[in-house]
């Protein structure tokens, strides 16, 4: 083909990223210009290339943020208000990449504006507005998570979902009042060409949203991450020594863990009974909570390391341009933030045990509604969910009775851990529980117990105990990990 015929733009491939970055900045501080010059001729063998490559990460994108929210949608048992938030952090990148990523592409290949004036102010509103949501979205996770790790029994009353559901509106509500100022003339003065998108360089937007966007947002986050820390790594020590005081009642009784040593249970002392019970469970939530404190910590890891170069040049840039990096880094950093768009899909089933079951099964398309008969639990250990007795444990003879009375908290759906009950009120379903008024519940946590099902005939007089043959001190260990 006549090179002459071929599309031409008015800079080489490294001068259109530079530019495309001028232009498509989170909160530009930048802008697009054109020489007036002539057009240069760019080769179809290089926009080719370039427009496939741009359409791949766009479509990745896409659809690893639409599985996230179909794996919460079509999971019961992901239903929690920390997975909402995670929702809520996935259509603000899904937003982003179906709304602003493809005009940035297409700003790349052609190497000038061609949507309108009206456009270009509404492209970039709308690009600060999702990246700014996707930051408050990790703000709002990691404050969930602190109280997650640090009451883990009181969550559930805590963050309820009416709570979540304000939480998630006031993200939105800020990134919106942030996102807004350019619209409203906080800019400089637009240029007269129509085929250059000169966004907003105005210094001191730049600064507040800067500030509001990412730094006061990261200070909370790496705070809230600090104390989750502190946190777990306390109750962490207090497993590994063997000793966990409970409060009951006007009393206190204190359970400790003997390794190795032999511990008999006796039945006909409830108090103990029931303390036992209230620290299996308390070990089960603390061990989850730790560990999506963990897949969570590396979500905000991975969005520091991406957006922080650019937040670092945006307000330095704006006040003194003589500090513009060079072509090749600004490119670098520009693109580096997009693509933190494509990285939280791949760290969920990378980090969590549940949501690569829940990618599977959809790619599978099955979300698992149907109901099931009944089942029976077994966890990786080859350890029996009994249900009609319970055993003693060959090593630490510790009774994990299931049985919690009036006194002690049932976890609900609501909570990070899902809960598991007999017959008498619901039947297992493959997705998850159900919850039903069973007067005894059993609690089970899938970050503990790694189970297959299988089905058996149900016993309306059927009660669950739970018995772990690795015992308490097998517990805190899972704990710890």
């Amino acid at each position: 083909m006549n090179q002459q015929n071929e599309y031409a733009v008015t800079r080489s491939w490294g001068s259109a990223i530079l530019d495309a970055f001028e232009g498509s900045a989170v909160f530009p501080n930048f802008s697009l210009k054109l020489n007036g010059t002539g057009l240069e001729p760019l080769l179809l063998s290089r926009a080719v290339p370039l427009g496939l490559v741009l359409g791949f990460f766009i479509t990745f994108a896409i659809a690893g943020n639409i599985l996230v929210i179909l794996s919460v949608v079509c999971n019961r048992h992901l239903r929690s208000p920390t997975n909402y938030f995670i929702v809520n952090l996935a259509i603000a990148d899904l937003l982003l990449g179906t709304t602003v990523l493809p005009v940035s592409a297409t700003l790349e290949v052609v190497g000038h504006w061609v949507f309108g004036r009206i456009f270009c102010d509404v492209w970039a509103a709308v690009d600060v507005l999702c990246c700014t949501a996707s930051i408050m979205s990790l703000c709002v996770i990691s404050i969930d998570r602190y109280i997650g790790v640090s009451h883990p029994l009181q969550y559930p009353n805590i963050v309820t979902g009416r709570r979540a559901l304000l939480a998630m509106l006031g993200v939105w509500v800020l990134s919106l009042v942030i996102s807004i100022g350019p619209l409203l003339g906080w800019k400089e003065p637009p240029s007269p060409d129509d085929t250059v998108c000169a966004i907003n360089e105005e210094p001191f937007y730049a600064l507040f949203s800067s500030l509001g966007s990412f730094y006061i947002p990261l200070i909370v986050i790496l705070v809230m991450y600090c104390r989750v820390y502190v946190v777990a790594k306390r109750t962490t020590k207090n497993l590994e020594a063997g000793v966990k005081t409970e409060s009951m009642n006007s009393g206190e009784i204190t359970l400790r863990i003997h390794r190795g040593s032999q511990v008999h249970e006796d039945a006909g002392k409830s108090r103990a009974h029931q303390a036992r019970n209230s620290l299996t469970v308390k070990l089960l939530k603390f061990s989850r909570e730790k560990k999506a404190a963990k897949t969570l910590g590396v979500v905000v890891g991975m969005f520091t390391l991406c957006w922080l170069p650019f937040f670092l040049t945006l307000p330095i840039v704006s006040f003194n341009t003589s500090l513009r990096p060079p072509e090749t880094v600004s490119s670098i950093i520009f693109w580096l933030g997009y693509f933190n768009s494509c990285l939280n899909p791949i760290i969920y089933p990378c980090y969590s045990r549940e949501f690569k079951l829940a990618f599977i099964r959809i790619l599978k398309c099955r979300c698992r509604r149907r109901r099931r008969p009944g089942w029976r639990a077994y966890n990786y250990r080859g350890s029996q969910i009994n249900s009609f007795y319970s055993r003693q444990d060959s090593r630490d003879s510790v009774n994990y009775g299931s049985y919690l009375n009036g006194s002690q908290r049932t976890l609900s759906s609501s909570s990070p851990s899902p809960s598991y009950h007999t017959k008498g009120l619901s039947h297992f379903q493959e997705d998850g529980p159900r919850l039903g008024r069973s007067r005894t519940p059993s609690v089970l946590s899938e970050s503990i117990l790694d189970h297959h099902l299988e089905p058996v005939e149900e016993d309306p007089r059927q009660t669950v105990s739970i018995q772990d043959h690795a015992g308490v001190s097998e517990l805190a260990s899972k704990a710890s990990e």
